[in-house]
């Protein structure tokens, strides 16, 4: 998740905007293959659950780029997702390295 968040974070300081159908469009991504993830026994329930948090924050970010919040704030929230991100790549290691790898 750590790498899909950078993603985002990096098209931002590229001075784009981040767009409602783009986070849908990840939180998609990302659900379904954490699904696939448990079911195929490569992450346990808790990094599961853990890793909902971050999936629920992009989905609350976009609710609000819908309701016409500055990039500004969308920057700060991303950010804070991303730091939540780190913990969870420290907690469960390789965790980002099998989610990116069903992006292939």
């Amino acid at each position: 998740m750590k790498s899909s968040i950078s993603r985002m974070i990096k098209t931002r300081k590229n001075g784009l905007n981040l767009t409602r159908l783009a986070l849908n469009l990840e939180v998609e991504f990302i659900s379904k293959t954490l699904e696939l993830m448990r079911d195929a026994h490569q992450i346990s329930n808790d990094a599961y659950l853990d890793s909902g948090s971050i999936q629920g924050g992009l989905t609350v970010i976009s609710s609000l780029i819908e309701q016409n919040i500055s990039q500004t704030e969308v920057d700060s929230l991303m950010e804070t997702l991303h730091s939540r991100a780190l913990i969870l790549e420290k907690t469960y290691p390789g965790f980002d390295e099998i989610l990116e790898s069903y992006r292939l």
